[in-house]
């Protein structure tokens, strides 16, 4: 073979490297389009008592939140049970022998929208970091509601900082604090409630 033959031969093998990966980029592309969810045009629905039909919210909003604070959690969400919101967190959705990951994975998305609890040890999980961009992902698509809560000295990830935090650093609800804890508790459950 001789010098322009070679040339040609690679020039051509080079072509068609290059057209098979904008070949595969455009696949993937389509794939990916697929895959995700439409963001709406309008705001999204009004959190409440799931609708019948495909899409319809199961809960107002899930929880998340590291171990050592499930203490913590619990009473905070009876209090916002109690102003009438279907509070979801890792504890009250999974049965015996269900799959964490898929039962927390489901619960997130039937919710309506996401609350994390920030302290030092929560953002220190696997779990919680895993909930904190699945939830911080469906706010930014979808517009779901995101509240950061703190209940410790914690530096807030970047996203999570973007938002209006609820700050219930030293607050519990038997703390007292000239009913701060009660306040705090109704703003997360009127912002929930969409008024």
């Amino acid at each position: 073979m001789d010098t322009t033959g070679l040339l040609l031969s690679a020039v051509g093998a080079v072509a068609g490297v290059v057209s098979a990966y904008f070949a595969y980029v455009a696949v993937r592309h389509q794939l990916s389009r697929r895959r995700r969810r439409p963001v709406p045009s309008v705001a999204p629905p009004e959190p409440g008592p799931p609708a019948e039909g495909e899409g319809a919210a199961r809960y107002d909003v899930f929880v998340s939140y590291g171990q050592e604070d499930a203490d913590w959690v619990g009473s905070f969400a009876a209090r916002l049970g109690e102003k009438g919101l279907n509070v979801a967190y890792d504890e009250v959705v999974g049965r015996p022998g269900e799959i964490r990951v898929h039962t927390v994975e489901a619960a997130i998305r039937e919710a309506a929208h996401g609350l994390l609890v920030f302290s030092a040890a929560s953002m220190s999980g696997g779990w919680v970091r895993q909930e904190y961009a699945a939830l911080m992902q469906s706010s930014i698509e979808s517009g779901r509601l995101f509240i950061p809560v703190v209940v410790g000295d914690v530096e807030l990830p970047e996203f999570a900082a973007t938002r209006y935090f609820a700050d219930f650093r030293g607050l519990d609800e038997r703390s007292g604090h000239d009913g701060v804890y009660e306040r705090r508790v109704d703003e997360i459950a009127r912002a929930l409630h969409g008024r």
